[in-house]
């Protein structure tokens, strides 16, 4: 049998397909970072969806994921950032407003004031009463 031997992809080339694909890298251009030991020049974008399938359908949904972890650990946490990771995870994900309106409403709202009592966790706490 005459011809060239399939292009076998390697571990590293699967991951690097998966990084860009998960950055949002057009398929064109992760095709050229793939060399084909057997020609020596960048694989083609058909072979690479043919050799890459898995890797492309998932990059980004992978991504997606390790970045919500992140996410979801900043916004749950007490550290540096939990409050705009808190808030932004309830504007988005919740569907929260700070204004107090409809999401689905597109009337602009109204001049509104909110409150927000927050414990400090280095003091004991006390009864309403003022009592501990």
């Amino acid at each position: 049998m005459a011809g060239r031997k399939p292009f076998v992809p390697t571990a590293a080339d699967r991951k690097l397909v998966e990084s860009a694909a998960a950055f949002g890298i057009p398929q064109d251009e992760i095709a050229r970072l793939i060399t084909n030991p057997q020609t020596g020049k960048p694989l083609a974008a058909v072979s690479l969806r043919k050799h890459f399938r898995i890797e492309l359908e998932t990059g980004a949904t992978k991504a997606n994921i390790a970045v919500a972890n992140a996410l979801f650990r900043a916004a749950t946490g007490s550290g540096k950032g939990a409050v705009t990771a808190a808030i932004w995870w309830t504007k988005s994900r919740m569907r929260w407003r700070g204004d107090g309106t409809d999401p689905e409403d597109e009337t602009p709202p109204a001049a509104q004031t909110f409150t927000f009592v927050v414990k400090d966790a280095r003091r004991p706490a006390t009864d309403p009463d003022g009592s501990e």
